[in-house]
């Protein structure tokens, strides 16, 4: 046989419907479970009342009340900026400058006005060389010997100096200007150089004229020095607006922000309450009669939906036949809800004790363990929102719990690969819980806080006890989940599986052939579901009961049969209704023995819609036109891998069964050529089996009958 890619399972648009409704709901449900737990218990309380209990930070949250006077005590501290104007103070000192230069082009003015005087005047020819030498302007009278027309001149290049300032200036040498000129211009630098605050100008003054002073004797040359200092300078330090603003800012934010973090207590049970705290309180929405924090439900409530999401594509792309079944989708629905609920209750009490290995074990038994698995993934993360209540959805409590669920719910769920005892279901919360335990030690090695031996044995103990207490539960309400949805639990299996079971009785009395044919068929079944990975204890106990039907009339079927054949009394017709009725009264004993669903599927399904062959072709023989449909028989095909391998069992039993004394070819030949024909038949179109599955089913039969079929040894009086 050719080998073709698994296919998917095709989902009805009714199974769609279903499936789209049952998700929507349930992810409704959690999100309003979740946010239940999250939302913050209110508190009735008021600035300078006691507090009715001791509370908590959510979350990290910042006193902004005290946070507040820190900046603002910050912000009285600093002092207004001031910058030197760049532009007054290069104009300052070039007044200045300007000044002392005027001033000794006045002195040089003088001097050449004396020299030229003195030349006219002499009466005895005298160089200017000489004079010029010789002369001295502090032994001369300048105030008899300057003439108006001088005076007037000497105002307008000292910008009009007053009369005895220009009697100073003529008294002194262009030298001595141009040395005090640079002392006082040193000076004045300094001060500019410092800043000159306009508050501080005329003390600035004051303190030049007194060091200025303190250059000549000679009174009114000290007043020519100061006298630039009290036209020009002025204040070159301005209040720098932008800049004081912005050592403002910078004081406030070199401000540590007062937090609390997050589970640290705000207060205090029995203390009053300061506005401080009861901001805090209020940011953190635990206080009665106030608005709703609509962002904290609207981050849960996409939180919820991108968990739901994700698991939604998963189940589409990997598990569509459990997508396909509704009642299963109901089983993982409610098994989720529950769980919230669970885990938002136990919240309250101590974050540390876990349902969600419960719902992970039921998961595994009831549906599949492919689907426990991604469901495990959910049900930790829902269960780790739940419980942030008190510590912010996104939290160490959070990561502490999504850690054990996922890790304890893979591992318990690997510890079921035979979950038909119900000790495999402690073994496996005994495994989840060893690994809970050593995410705790992880947890308390690799936290931020000191690790407690204490803290260490009271995770561990919850962590334990958690999975422990899950197996217990799982076990406890086995029966329950069996009796609302009949689904086909190991456990059950094994039940129905007994050789007592009255319908099991009343066959091995009432039709033994079936029933010996029903047990080769569960061998059968059996080793081909286990080689293609199916529910092997579903196809065992499917194939007990998939010949129920035949104890409304053993002695039609040829198993039964000891001489005569009651079919040669009867018309093809009413032999073909007898044949194929067995299927509705399997399914009435089913219903009436409260069969599982999963085996009254196999009941219904074990013959797909074919026909009875042998009467409808005696029929023909007996007749020219006959109505095919009346011997058809009125189950469907098969829509699940069990289903499919228990029908395979039933043809390749009673073929091999028919043959006289075959061979292991003739056997192998009779399995690939019955498996090929239903497959063209297309019997199989509706389960999930591919080609490579048929070959292993195949040889799984194959190998059943191998050892059957062994040469055996002739005794004496056997050889003929």
């Amino acid at each position: 046989m050719a080998v073709r890619m698994q296919k998917r399972r095709t989902i009805s648009k009714r199974s769609s419907a279903a499936a789209l409704l049952i998700g929507v709901v349930t992810t409704l449900v959690v999100f309003g479970l979740v946010a239940l737990s999250v939302t913050p218990v209110k508190y009735d309380i008021t600035v300078d009342a006691v507090a009715p209990a001791t509370i908590t930070a959510s979350k990290d949250i910042t006193d902004t009340v005290t946070t507040q006077a820190l900046m603002d005590e910050a912000q009285a501290q600093v002092a207004p900026v001031y910058s030197i104007n760049g532009e007054i103070t290069q104009t300052v000192k070039e007044e200045v400058s300007g000044f002392f230069a005027d001033v000794a082009k006045a002195a040089g003015y003088v001097k050449q006005e004396y020299i030229d005087s003195e030349i006219r005047d002499s009466i005895y020819t005298v160089s200017r060389e000489t004079l010029e030498q010789q002369y001295d302007p502090a032994e001369v009278d300048w105030q008899f010997y300057l003439s108006d027309v001088q005076m007037q001149q000497l105002r307008a290049m000292t910008d009009g100096l007053e009369d005895e300032l220009i009697y100073a200036v003529a008294a002194l040498s262009e030298t001595q200007i141009a040395n005090l000129g640079t002392e006082v211009e040193t000076m004045v630098n300094e001060s500019l150089s410092n800043g000159i605050r306009d508050e501080h100008i005329e003390t600035e003054k004051e303190a030049l004229a007194i060091r200025i002073s303190a250059l000549v004797d000679e009174q009114n040359t000290a007043k020519l020095l100061i006298y630039p200092v009290d036209k020009y300078i002025e204040t070159n330090m301005i209040y720098d607006e932008a800049a004081t603003q912005q050592a403002i800012l910078n004081a406030r934010q070199s401000v540590v922000p007062v937090t609390y973090k997050q589970s640290q207590t705000v207060v205090v049970e029995g203390e009053v309450v300061t506005e401080a705290q009861m901001k805090v309180l209020s940011d953190l929405g635990v206080i009665g009669g106030e608005g709703t924090d609509y962002k904290l439900y609207i981050g849960v409530l996409l939180f919820i939906l991108l968990l739901f999401g994700a698991y939604g594509v998963y189940m589409y792309q990997f598990e569509s036949e459990t997508l396909a079944d509704t009642r299963k989708l109901l089983i993982l629905a409610t098994i989720t809800v529950l769980v919230t609920a669970m885990a938002v209750a136990l919240a309250r009490v101590d974050s540390r004790i876990l349902p969600v290995f419960f719902g992970t074990m039921l998961a595994s038994v009831l549906v599949s363990r492919r689907s426990a698995l991604a469901l495990g993934v959910l049900l930790a993360f829902v269960a780790g929102a739940a419980c942030s209540w008190n510590s912010g959805l996104i939290s160490a409590v959070m990561l502490r719990t999504v850690m054990m669920g996922v890790v304890g719910g893979v591992v318990s769920v690997f510890m079921l690969y035979k979950p038909g005892h119900r000790t495999a279901l402690i073994l496996s919360g005994l495994a989840a819980g060893a690994a809970n335990l050593v995410i705790a030690v992880v947890v308390n090695l690799t936290g931020s806080v000191e690790f407690i031996w204490n803290e260490f044995w009271q995770d561990g103990a919850y962590a334990l006890g958690s999975a422990l207490l899950a197996g217990v539960l799982v076990i406890g309400t086995l029966p329950i989940w069996e009796a609302v949805f009949r689904v086909s639990t190991p456990t059950k299996l094994l039940e129905l599986s007994n050789p007592n079971h009255p319908l099991l009785k009343r066959l091995t009395i009432e039709a033994p052939g079936t029933y010996h044919h029903s047990i080769l068929t569960a061998n059968l079944a059996e080793a081909g579901a286990e080689a293609i990975g199916a529910n092997s204890l579903l196809c065992r106990v499917g194939a007990y009961f998939h010949d129920v039907g035949k104890l409304d009339n053993p002695m039609y079927f040829k198993e039964n049969q000891k001489d005569k054949n009651p079919h040669d009394d009867l018309p093809p017709e009413r032999s073909a209704r007898i044949i194929t009725g067995h299927l509705t009264s399997g399914l009435e004993y089913a219903q009436k023995f409260k069969l599982p669903r999963d085996v009254q599927k196999i009941i219904s399904q074990h013959h797909g819609d074919t026909h009875v062959e042998y009467f409808l072709y005696k029929a023909k023989q007996n007749a020219e036109e006959v109505d095919e449909a009346k011997f058809k028989y009125s189950g469907s095909k098969p829509g699940t891998k069990e289903s499919a391998v228990v029908m395979l069992a039933d043809n390749v039993e009673a073929a091999v069964r028919s043959m006289d004394d075959p061979d292991k070819e003739q056997v192998k030949e009779m399995i690939n050529g019955l498996i090929k024909k239903r497959y063209n038949e297309g019997q199989l179109d509706e389960c999930p089996l591919n080609r490579r599955d048929l070959n292993t089913i195949a040889k799984a039969f194959y190998n059943t009958y191998e050892g059957v079929l062994h040469e055996r040894v002739k005794y004496p009086g056997q050889e003929k």
